[in-house]
């Protein structure tokens, strides 16, 4: 006998108040135990078929379908809305896929399907009929992306108006697949695997997606303790196929935010660690914050295989390499910005670098000489200058290269080293043979990485097929100029597949974001993301731009905006304010000052920068400030060396934006002075 849970009662589970889920967690648990209910009260839903509530108090319900050795619970409420929500569904084996599905009954949900459509009116006054978008397709097309055979007729008549009422109603795969013919996709890219004869039909690839076997208490008490995003332990079948593949090389996850990459990433973690007896996976990003978070959630993802914790660790990959080299070579000393600021001041001080300013060799230094630790003059004169489009003549660049060697010597008379030179030490040393520890390595925000890191990688990856998995958006990359992966040891070409299924962003937020980039995005070695097809898997509302004459309008429109998200049961926690920069965290604080609130407290109001908000999630985001001359930060290019650069610094403000926008759920309000940002009337303009 199985005991088995569905997403929809993971949803509902965490809708009730913590002493009422306390109540359920205990029910379920018994029926682990004994899932044919002996001792708890049972009654069967006249209604519908298979489907059972179990009593957890006087007023709780748990619904739960009974088949053979099958027990699954599917929902949980209140006694009158479970009844009513079990008396409108049926779990069913789709006919021609094989995968079990829970189906609304379509008689139970017409008013959701029927609505007048606006007229239009023809040539000669007459009205239109309302557009059928799905009329042209056959009952073959529907069934073989998994349209129940009752819903043909509902979808093939269903007219425009009425489509968002429709995907609500369907299973995941054909909502969908739908979606995505409608926004111009292809049905024939979403025809669902066909089960084998006989198969469990809880164990396909979509199935899976939605209800999961329960094979000890531990594993019920992790999914039910610490339940976090649904698709964690529900996988998505793309999702699942690129976790768990047998890879022949690096490999890597892409699509745009909200498409799951890094619970794609952990999953793969986890898949490693337990299919390899002798692994030692890193798993890993790029910045202290978000290796936290992950660390958060493999401990949730893990909490019923504690054992797998011992053969995974979580933290950043600057981390992991800086305890190799003090393993191997002693402690580093790492240089700051401000070490070579003022080298760089010293070098011109004494003649160097003729013609040549300081922010130009400072950042000739940072994006290309120490990016690619280039040590002499010969390999500067070849090093890639990607983003760093003005060409230098041989004065010029002997000029500079002065200055580099005179910084390079004031470190190693200072006995301090560049990040570079910390991973080219240490990828040295694993050439040489020294163990590095781990046979697998997992990077999340892989589009981040630095070109040292990449390097290392590289060398990693060589060692076996399937050692590097990496996750990321080329489109949210905000911290380093583009380069070439390959020309660096790391090859994915033929390896990199892209998500196209949206769990985090709604439809209306994750259309509007979508426009500050373009529709398809090539890295340097030139794989291309396609961010058309991306689909959202629920809706909210449309995102509001709001362009104010004073920073007091601003700030008293940003706390309505909170007001609202509070009297919508929202807690403070799940509430984001962002802006460009530090200089405008000002703002931010009094606008929710305004709302009545306390910036101090810890579970309050998270007030951020958008670099600091990267790889975070909110049900509400405001991005404030949004000025003319602050997003793009004019002071950052001002401060631009090269003039040929403005155009790299532009793509990755937008890229900014982007994430900026994309940290929210449900509600996102973007604000600014007058006239705004330029990119805003990108936000306004039609698709």
């Amino acid at each position: 006998m199985n005991l088995l849970w569905s997403s929809t009662f993971t949803d509902a589970l965490g809708k009730l108040a913590p002493q009422e889920q306390k109540q359920v967690k205990l029910t379920a648990t018994d029926l682990l135990f004994d899932p044919k209910g002996n001792g708890i009260q049972l009654h069967r839903v006249e209604k519908t078929q298979g489907l059972w509530t179990a009593r957890v108090s006087q007023d709780l319900r748990i619904v739960l379908h009974k088949d053979g050795d099958h027990t699954l619970l599917v929902y949980v409420g209140h006694h009158d809305e479970a009844y009513r929500w079990a008396e409108r569904r049926k779990l069913v084996q789709h006919e021609r896929t094989g995968a079990m599905q829970i189906v609304e009954l379509v008689e139970r949900v017409e008013e959701r399907l029927i609505y007048t459509d606006r007229i239009v009116e023809g040539d000669h006054g007459q009205p239109l009929p309302a557009p059928k978008p799905f009329a042209g397709l056959s009952d073959d097309q529907l069934l073989d992306v998994g349209v129940p055979r009752d819903w043909l007729e509902p979808v093939q008549q269903a007219p425009e108006a009425s489509v968002d009422g429709l995907f609500d109603s369907l299973p995941d795969e054909a909502a969908e697949a739908l979606l995505d013919f409608l926004t111009g996709g292809r049905l024939e890219d979403h025809v669902a695997v066909q089960a084998a004869p006989g198969s469990d039909p809880y164990t396909h690839p979509d199935a899976q997606r939605r209800f999961r076997v329960l094979e000890n208490v531990e594993e019920l008490q992790a999914a039910l303790d610490q339940p976090f995003e649904k698709w964690a332990v529900f996988l998505h079948p793309a999702q699942r196929s690129l976790a768990e593949r047998d890879w022949s090389g690096p490999a890597r996850v892409t699509g745009s935010a909200g498409t799951g990459k890094t619970i794609v990433a952990l999953h793969r973690a986890v898949h490693i660690a337990r299919e390899q007896a002798d692994a030692r996976v890193l798993l890993t990003t790029f910045s202290k914050p978000l290796a936290v978070s992950l660390g958060r959630k493999f401990e949730i993802l893990t909490e019923a295989e504690p054992s797998l914790r011992e053969k995974v660790q979580v933290r950043t990959l600057d981390q992991a390499v800086y305890d190799l080299h003090t393993k191997y070579f002693g402690q580093p000393s790492i240089a700051k910005s401000s070490h070579i600021r003022a080298a760089i001041a010293d070098a011109i001080k004494a003649g160097l670098g003729a013609g040549l300013t300081p922010e130009f060799l400072f950042e000739e230094w940072d994006e290309v000489v120490d990016a690619w630790n280039v040590t002499e003059a010969g390999a500067y004169a070849v090093v890639p200058r990607i983003g760093r489009r003005t060409r230098l003549g041989p004065q010029q660049r002997d000029a500079a290269w002065s200055v580099f060697e005179f910084v390079r010597e004031r470190l190693e008379q200072r006995a301090v080293m560049t990040w570079s030179q910390v991973f080219a030490r240490v990828q040295s040393g694993e050439e040489a043979g020294q163990p590095l520890g781990y046979t697998h390595v997992v990077v999340d925000e892989a589009q981040d990485l630095s070109v040292a890191q990449v390097k290392f990688l590289g060398a990693i990856s060589k060692g076996q097929d399937d050692a590097l998995f990496l996750a990321g958006d080329i489109g949210q990359r905000i911290f380093h100029l583009p380069f070439s992966w390959t020309r660096l040891g790391l090859d994915i070409r033929g390896r990199s597949h892209a998500l196209k299924v949206n769990y985090r962003t709604s439809h209306q937020i994750r259309s509007m974001a979508d426009k500050l980039l373009p529709a398809t995005i090539a890295d340097m070695d030139g794989i291309e993301e396609g961010r058309r097809g991306t689909v959202s898997i629920f809706d909210g509302p449309d995102p509001r731009l709001l362009l104010v004459e004073s920073v007091e309008q601003e700030q008293e429109a940003v706390a309505k905006f909170i007001l609202e998200c509070l009297d919508a049961e929202m807690t403070q926690a799940e509430i984001g304010v962002l802006v460009r920069g530090d200089a405008q965290l000002g703002r931010a604080r009094d606008a929710v000052r305004a709302a009545g609130l306390d910036v101090r407290d810890d579970a309050g109001v998270a007030i951020a920068t958008m670099h600091e908000a990267k790889g975070l999630e909110f049900r509400a985001v405001v991005v404030m400030a949004c000025d003319e001359h602050v997003v793009p930060d004019s002071k950052r290019l001002a401060m631009i060396g090269d003039v040929a650069d403005l155009e790299a610094a532009f793509e990755t403000e937008r890229h900014l934006l982007y994430v900026a926008c994309t940290r929210a759920r449900d509600r996102l309000l973007v604000t600014g002075l007058e006239p705004g940002s330029e990119f805003l009337d990108d936000l306004t303009s039609r698709s």
